[in-house]
């Protein structure tokens, strides 16, 4: 697709595409797409146009509609085009400054409630922050199969602190697999910080995919359900649920209960942000089409950071909808919210 986003009428088909289904949540017709770029091309033009879009994998149709929406990939490119250090209207940061100006004099729980719910009202969507614990270093970890499905995960750090938790498996594992994946996971990550070890593991697994053996599926169940996730408690603000009902994407009301209450799971958010962030002090992060349950999240986009937090913790900020979002208004909001915690509270 380089070649042909070096020729201008695709690029901006593409881009006035991408902003209208953005505004409307409906398909975009060709005849729609011409009015809103330059003079000279036709509708039946641009209609060449958007079906090359659409056999490059940019644009789909849904149902039989006449009109065509961006796919994940194209907003993946839509982002790349976003300077996220420009700074947001001067609406937005008169809102984010009412909200976060002089922070630094504030308890920390006031401040992080305040981020998720400034977070929630520039972006339309759910405001997340999370304040959890740094990582903890692996000196040992072992798999005790309880009853069917249910493991404990005994993880011993140094100084030996012991963590235990117990999750339940999609897939039942014998005692044997679980001895298997603790070998594994002693031999080649002891000394590692947990963060770490995820990252590593989950990169290992990606490649791999194809050679799933017993092993590699073992691991793959136990770390998809959190078996190297910190066992303290994690602190979590959620605003703006509310913001979902009535998305066109969220019409069936079975499915948008089914998701929120997932999402005001505390161990599904930490998960979730901790697979979409990698590290502790990532810069801005833009992830379209998340992993994990419910199905619904795949077509989700999350944009957040992570960063350290006083008094050894961590700190994960996210803005979570679908991914008709728009992403130039709420890119340049976070990155200023980001800027001002930086600056007046570590």
């Amino acid at each position: 697709m380089r070649r042909r986003f070096s020729q201008d009428r695709s690029r901006g088909t593409l881009l006035a595409v991408i902003r209208e289904h953005i505004q409307t949540g409906e398909p975009v017709a060709s005849r729609t797409v011409s009015r809103h770029t330059r003079p000279g091309l036709s509708p039946a033009s641009i209609r060449n146009i958007m079906m090359e879009l659409e056999e490059e994998g940019y644009l789909e149709q849904p149902h039989t509609s006449a009109g065509r929406v961006p796919t994940g990939k194209a907003y993946r490119y839509y982002v790349s085009q976003i300077d996220a250090g420009e700074p947001p209207s001067r609406s937005d940061e008169q809102l984010i400054l009412s909200h976060l100006g002089g922070a630094e004099q504030l308890p920390p729980e006031e401040v992080l409630g305040r981020t998720s719910r400034v977070l929630s009202l520039v972006s339309g969507n759910l405001g997340v922050v999370v304040r959890l614990p740094l990582s903890v270093v692996l000196e040992h970890i072992h798999f005790v199969h309880v009853s069917e499905r249910r493991i404990l995960v005994v993880l011993v750090s140094p100084g030996s602190q012991v963590h235990k938790r117990l999750i339940r498996v999609e897939f039942d594992l014998s005692q044997p697999e679980l001895e298997a994946a603790s070998n594994y996971l002693n031999r080649h990550y002891h000394g590692w910080e947990l963060s770490q070890i995820r990252e590593d593991l989950e990169a290992r697994l990606a490649e791999e995919r194809s050679t799933y053996d017993g092993l590699l599926n073992a691991l793959k169940q136990l770390n998809d359900l959190g078996m190297l996730e910190e066992s303290s408690p994690a602190e979590i603000f959620l605003e703006g649920a509310s913001n979902l009902i009535g998305r066109p994407e969220l019409a069936d009301p079975a499915k948008l209960r089914k998701l929120i209450r997932a999402l005001e799971e505390k161990e599904t958010l930490v998960r979730l942000l901790t697979q979409c962030m990698s590290g502790s002090n990532a810069s801005l992060q833009v992830v379209i089409g998340l992993p994990g349950s419910p199905p619904l999240l795949k077509d989700f986009a999350l944009i957040g950071s992570a960063m350290g937090w006083p008094e050894g913790l961590c700190l994960r900020m996210a803005i979570l909808g679908p991914a008709r979002m728009h992403y130039d208004r709420v890119i340049r909001a976070f990155g200023y919210i980001e800027k001002l915690l930086h600056e007046n509270v570590n």
